[in-house]
C-alpha cells in the first residue's frame, strides 16, 4: 500500500490542477462576456444621448419602445439571449434610478428573446421581421 500513496497523492495533485485551469478560463469566459455586454451597453446609451440631442433634446428614450434604428439595433444586440448572465451581472452593478430601470427592462426582454421558437422575429417587436 505504500507504493500506492504517491500515486494517490499525484492523481490528487493532476485533479486539482486541472480544475485550476478549468475554473480560470471560466472565469476570463465571464469576464470577457461581461466586458462585451458593457460595451453593448455603452453604444446603447451612446445611441440614446445621440438620438436626445439631435431630435428631441427634453424628452426621455426608452430603447424597448424606440423607432430610431440605431436604438433599436443597440437595444436589439444587447438583449441577445447569449448576454443573459453578463446582463444580469450589470443590472446588480448600476445604481437605482434610471440606467438599474433600463437594465432591468434589458433582462426582462432577453429572457423573453431566450423563450421564444425559432421562428419568431427576434426583437419582439410586431411586424419587424429584421433583426
Amino acid at each position: 500500500m505504500e507504493h500506492s500513496d504517491p500515486d494517490l497523492e499525484q492523481i490528487r495533485l493532476n485533479i486539482l490542477e486541472k480544475l485550476r485551469r478549468r475554473f480560470a478560463k471560466m472565469e476570463q469566459g465571464n469576464t470577457e462576456r461581461f466586458d462585451r455586454v458593457l460595451a453593448l451597453w455603452i453604444d446603447l446609451q451612446r445611441a440614446i444621448l445621440s438620438r436626445e440631442k439631435s431630435h428631441d433634446p427634453n424628452g426621455e428614450c426608452a430603447p424597448w419602445g424606440s423607432t430610431d434604428k440605431s436604438i433599436r439595433d443597440a437595444w436589439d444586440k444587447l438583449t441577445d439571449p447569449n448576454n443573459l448572465l453578463a446582463l444580469e451581472s450589470l443590472f446588480y452593478q448600476l445604481p437605482e434610478g434610471p440606467q438599474m430601470e433600463t437594465a432591468r427592462k434589458a433582462v426582462q426582454f432577453c429572457r423573453e428573446r431566450q423563450t421564444r421558437k425559432p421562428g419568431e422575429n427576434e426583437s419582439g417587436r410586431p411586424g419587424d421581421t429584421n433583426s
